[in-house]
């Protein structure tokens, strides 16, 4: 049997040990993100939330940490986070309409309605590098992707994930600005050469195939270049594999496809 000056003890060190284990649940309860999230459009840029936070269904299931942001088609959607794609498809009789399934450091999280080329799994984005545009049309293949008008639908890993200083939970009505890298800043200057692929190649006014056509080179031509960066991805012609780098025609802010282009780009990767 205790005497009193054990019991005295005893009720101490219960009331010490308790409280650390309270501490100890509440740690768990809360864990922290791993990683730096951002809006998937270019800083400074703002886009209105159409439909908040909530369970949409715009095609493959419904997803319980959504929301749609109204942008115009052609904006350019960039990594909100270090991201690898773990699923894509392309809706039907759609134009290149894509929806895709991310991994990142906080758990898997959807992108949807984004017109892009050359999408694979595996294939990893840095944060901030363009994935591809938003899409004009209007799909509506419950398989993919279901849009009724261009807009944006983010699916996040957690409504307590915040991005650019706002937690997803929040996100129920309002415009909000993105902190986000530009597309423009990633350019690498460098001096080269190289030749047009035998059919010809189109010369764009940004590296998007949704960019407008400024001008048109015929094949076998050599062309010079000054810079390259990443843009829209575009099988090669001569691999049919997906290559993203875009090259800039010297002196000029006119963009050509790496894919149609005989030559790379020194210390560049597709």
């Amino acid at each position: 049997m205790m005497n009193k000056y054990q019991l005295k003890i005893g009720a101490k060190l219960k009331s010490i040990a308790f409280p650390a284990v309270i501490l100890m649940c509440s740690a768990v309860a809360t864990p922290a993100m791993a990683a730096d999230w951002s809006f998937p459009w270019q800083a400074g840029k703002s886009a209105t939330i159409s439909r908040g936070t909530g369970s949409h269904n715009d095609g493959w299931n419904t997803q319980s940490n959504a929301v749609d942001f109204a942008i115009s088609p052609g904006t350019p959607v960039l990594a909100p986070v270090d991201s690898t794609i773990v699923k894509v498809c392309q809706a039907r009789g759609a134009d290149n309409h894509n929806a895709i399934l991310f991994s990142s450091p906080d758990g898997n999280y959807t992108l949807m309605h984004l017109k892009a080329f050359g999408l694979y799994t595996g294939q990893f984005f840095k944060k901030g590098q363009q994935i591809g545009v938003v899409a004009a049309d209007t799909p509506n293949d419950p398989k993919c992707a279901i849009s009724t008008g261009p807009h944006l639908h983010i699916n996040f890993p957690s409504r307590n994930l915040v991005v650019d200083g706002y937690q997803v939970a929040t996100m129920t009505r309002g415009t909000y600005t993105s902190r986000n890298g530009t597309v423009s800043d990633d350019l690498t200057h460098v001096n080269f050469s190289g030749v047009t692929a035998p059919a010809g190649v189109n010369v764009r006014s940004g590296t998007s195939t949704s960019a407008s056509i400024v001008g048109r080179l015929g094949g076998t031509v050599r062309v010079n270049f000054d810079g390259w960066k990443y843009g829209d991805s575009v099988a090669d012609t001569w691999t049919g594999k997906p290559d993203r780098r875009w090259y800039r025609i010297a002196g000029t802010n006119n963009w050509i496809a790496s894919a149609v282009v005989n030559g790379n780009a020194p210390g560049s990767q597709p």
